[in-house]
């Protein structure tokens, strides 16, 4: 075995495709060519890890305050936690700025039910709770 044929499987083995090991040889990828009729893969289309400057972009900002009802310092304290989740993890994504709109929804549904529930009250006072009647006044004329 040649030292080349010994250097084209140690770099294979490291996880370098064919067609990167050799970029003086101009090889081609076997399926995607290089044509002329292929345009560029838009930036934002790319698999890539959250960038250390993320921020929502207006649109989202507007969303989220318009439809879903989301107040600016709930998605403020939000975003710190998506960016130390996601920095943390060093995941890649396509889409950081449709993910953190999910991540806002989410975690804002989860708040409201949260919040909406009573304190842990006992059966009895569940059961006893007259609560909703008060302000009703009845006419005490059934005569």
């Amino acid at each position: 075995m040649t030292d080349e044929n010994k250097d084209y499987i140690r770099r294979r083995n490291a996880g370098a495709l064919p067609w990167e090991i050799e970029p003086d040889a101009q090889v081609e990828h076997p399926v995607f060519a290089a044509s002329e009729t292929l345009q560029a893969v838009p930036d934002g289309a790319r698999v890539k890890p959250l960038p250390e400057d993320f921020a929502p972009t207006r649109e989202i900002l507007e969303f989220l305050q318009v439809h879903q009802g989301v107040p600016l310092e709930f998605i403020a304290t939000a975003l710190i936690d998506f960016k130390l989740y996601w920095h943390e993890t060093g995941e890649a994504r396509k889409a950081w700025q449709n993910k953190f709109k999910s991540h806002v929804i989410y975690q804002w549904k989860r708040n409201q039910s949260e919040t909406g529930q009573r304190t842990n009250r006992s059966t009895v006072e569940k059961l006893t709770d007259r609560s909703w009647a008060e302000g009703l006044q009845f006419d005490d004329d059934w005569d």
